[in-house]
């Protein structure tokens, strides 16, 4: 009896230090969770055993019971979705001497990466100017529609409004209007040129080409092909003029030579008449030595009618002083 007793006082000790042990650790509704967990299983097992042993059953449906309250008492008012409660370690000086180290070593890294980044974001905007401030000059130089397009999208990348780069990409714009006009009529002088093949229709398109600001490769090959094309066309023409030329010198030359031969044949049949018809009419000729140098058959010859004075004497005569038979004589 003693030993039962003893017993059951060692098992309440154990099991209040057990109950002291969870409230310190878990806190009231925790140990409560636990005890009511143990006590419902313990009522059961003790439940069991009084069906089998054929004993009373109350002390053991009593045992479950209170097992069972306090299990739903401690899930329904404990918190057991909340967390544990932790326990705050102070460092040591050592510690925090280390961590206050790390801390400013942080910060001057931090530091450094955003004077990195604010020294890289400079760069990279001085670039940005000065690609904006290239693609400027070069589209005020070369009034192009390719290269305001370039300006134009640059500028637009720039996240502060730049004033004096919008006024300048203005100037650009209307400059480039102009010029794209100034092409427009280009191409329809230049198809008039294709067309007529004409020197004053090449030099019209020549005139206006040249007042392009930015000069086309494209039109100026078409401009280069039809002077090329008039050029040749005129070559041919002043060809076949210097070739007609040449026709119409040969032809009056061949005229000329004939007529020459004529006259030649004519002279060369009068001198062979001439002995006969002298040796009919008679030896004696008349001459005009003031106004003639020619010899006549004839006082009555009308190569005689202005002369003013007529002399006679014998045909060799005549013909030794250098007088020649005058052309009037049949």
């Amino acid at each position: 009896m003693n030993v039962v007793k003893n017993k059951k006082v060692v098992l309440g000790i154990v099991l209040g230090l057990f109950i002291l042990i969870l409230i310190t650790a878990g806190g009231f509704f925790d140990t409560m969770y636990v005890i009511g967990a143990f006590t419902v299983l313990f009522g059961l097992v003790r439940l069991a055993y009084t069906f089998i042993r054929r004993r009373d059953k109350r002390k053991s449906i009593g045992i479950l019971f209170a097992g069972i309250l306090m299990f739903s008492f401690a899930n329904e008012y404990g918190d057991f979705d909340s967390p544990s409660p932790t326990v705050e370690v102070k460092p040591s000086v050592a510690e925090q001497e280390i961590e206050a180290k790390e801390k400013a070593e942080q910060l001057a890294l931090q530091k450094e990466q955003e004077e990195q980044e604010k020294k890289e974001e400079a760069e990279k905007q001085a670039r940005q100017l000065k690609d904006i401030e290239s693609a400027l000059e070069l589209a005020e130089s070369e009034p192009t529609r390719e290269n305001y397009d370039k300006a134009f999208t640059l500028i637009s990348s720039l996240t502060q409004e730049n004033e004096s780069f919008a006024d300048r990409l203005t100037k650009v714009e209307e400059t480039v209007k102009i010029e794209e006009e100034k092409i427009l009529a280009v191409e329809a002088a230049l198809e008039k040129a294709e067309q007529e093949e004409t020197r004053s229709a090449v030099e019209e398109a020549e005139v206006l080409t040249a007042g392009l600001v930015v000069q086309n490769d494209a039109l100026n090959s078409r401009l280069q092909q039809t002077k090329t094309v008039v050029e040749e066309k005129e070559r041919v023409a002043a060809e076949e003029e210097r070739q007609a030329l040449i026709a119409a010198e040969k032809k009056e030359e061949k005229q000329a030579a004939k007529k020459s031969e004529e006259s030649k044949a004519a002279q060369k049949s009068q001198a062979q008449t001439q002995p006969k018809q002298s040796e009919k009419i008679s030896n004696v000729v008349y001459v005009a030595p003031d106004s003639g140098s020619k010899y006549h058959y004839s006082a009555n010859c009308r190569g005689l009618n202005n002369a003013n004075s007529v002399v006679e004497m014998s045909l060799s005569s005549a013909q030794s002083q250098g007088y020649d038979l005058c052309g009037w004589e049949d």
